[in-house]
């Protein structure tokens, strides 16, 4: 029988092949080995919030005190931790553990592939040198702060969640836990941070290197079809340090502004 660690290598090579056959804006296949090294990230990144969510989903009934919930649970029991217990600050240092590599060489992905597609030099010859870039160092650990920070509390509101379900249903503790377990082990939202936040770090590394060339204005691109949040912003050129706003009023910097979302920018010179 196959090891949990075989499973998941057979899924990630899986997944890979399945982000290459993907539609994604021109820029991003522009170069054959930043593009490979993207793909290949996303399914790391899946795979490792995958597992983090796993490991969690064994901690998370530790994060509810179930000796107050008696059996039914009662509504009034107010057994979830609090955001500011320690707990929380501890789970965002092993998600910060588990992803911060493979955001940093996000990261540095988009820069390099800024020069394959600028042609301006900035040394960024290969991966593992582009990743001791200052700069690229602390976008990345930004760019991870930010992502932890939102997956953390997203979780807290689940646990709450779960638990206001099974005091609706009249679970008791034992089912309660058993529900709150299956809802935090969740691959499908694994997949859908995985789906984000690899464009979101390299389009941040992409900025990065056209601001430091010398880039002024950035320019949406595209798939034919694009969703209505992004179709409207297909060609529209604005200063590189503005945003972007959405057609539901949200604004942002750069793709992506959804799951899915393989939108690019083109940087003007």
């Amino acid at each position: 029988m196959a090891t949990r660690n075989e499973l998941l290598s057979a899924r990630q090579s899986l997944r890979v092949a399945i982000l290459a056959a993907e539609e994604w804006q021109e820029s991003y296949k522009a170069s054959p080995t930043t593009f490979r090294q993207l793909i290949e990230l996303e399914a790391a990144l899946e795979t490792a919030v995958a597992e983090y969510l796993h490991e969690l989903s064994s901690r998370a009934p530790g994060y509810v005190d179930w000796s107050r919930l008696p059996e039914p649970i009662k509504a009034d029991a107010g057994p979830v931790l609090n955001n500011d217990d320690p707990v929380w600050k501890q789970e965002e240092i092993l998600l910060t553990a588990a992803v911060i590599e493979i955001i940093t060489q996000l990261v540095a992905t988009g820069a390099i592939a800024g020069e394959s597609l600028y042609g301006v030099p900035l040394g960024y010859t290969t991966l593992e040198f582009a990743t001791l870039d200052e700069a690229i160092m602390r976008a990345a650990r930004l760019h991870t702060a930010d992502l932890v920070s939102r997956v953390t509390e997203t979780t807290r509101k689940q646990i709450r969640e779960s638990v206001a379900k099974s005091i609706a249903l009249g679970e008791d503790a034992h089912a309660a836990t058993i529900r709150l377990m299956d809802v935090i082990d969740n691959p499908i939202r694994a997949e859908l941070i995985s789906q984000t936040e690899p464009v979101n770090a390299y389009q941040t590394g992409l900025k990065h290197y056209a601001k430091t060339t010398g880039a002024v204005e950035k320019k949406w691109d595209g798939l034919p079809g694009a969703c209505s949040l992004c179709a409207p912003l297909i060609g529209k050129t604005i200063p590189i340090d503005d945003l972007f706003k959405l057609s539901n009023g949200k604004e942002v910097d750069r793709p992506a502004c959804h799951p899915r979302d393989r939108c690019g920018l083109i940087y003007i010179y």
